[in-house]
C-alpha cells in the first residue's frame, strides 16, 4: 500500500510544479503583452501628437499669418511712417522758422 501512496504523492507534486510553472509562464505573457501595449500606445499618442502639431502649425499661420512676413509688414509700416515725418518736417521747415523768428521779433509792451 506505500507504493500506490507515494506514487499518488509523487502524482500530485508532479502536477503542482505543471501548474506553477503555467502560471509561471502565463504571467511572463501578460507582462510581455502590456509591454507591447505600452509601446504600440506611446507610438499611436507621439503620432497623434505630430498631427495634432501639423494642425496647429497650419491653423496658427491662417489666423496669426507667417510671423516672419508680419515682422517684415510691421519694418515696411515703420519706415513708411518715418518717411512721411521726415517729409513733413522737411515741408514745415521754413514755416516754424518764419513763424519762430516773427514771435521773438514782436515786442509786447
Amino acid at each position: 500500500m506505500g507504493d500506490p501512496v507515494h506514487a499518488g504523492i509523487n502524482k500530485l507534486l508532479m502536477a503542482e510544479k505543471e501548474a506553477t510553472e503555467v502560471v509561471k509562464a502565463a504571467k511572463e505573457e501578460k507582462v510581455a503583452r502590456l509591454k507591447l501595449a505600452k509601446a504600440e500606445a506611446e507610438r499611436d499618442i507621439e503620432a497623434y501628437k505630430a498631427t495634432r502639431e501639423a494642425q496647429f502649425q497650419v491653423f496658427s499661420k491662417e489666423r496669426m499669418g507667417d510671423t516672419g512676413s508680419y515682422s517684415k509688414g510691421l519694418a515696411k509700416a515703420t519706415e513708411e511712417e518715418l518717411a512721411a515725418i521726415a517729409k513733413s518736417v522737411t515741408d514745415n521747415k521754413a514755416s516754424v522758422i518764419d513763424l519762430l523768428l516773427k514771435s521773438v521779433k514782436t515786442v509786447s509792451a
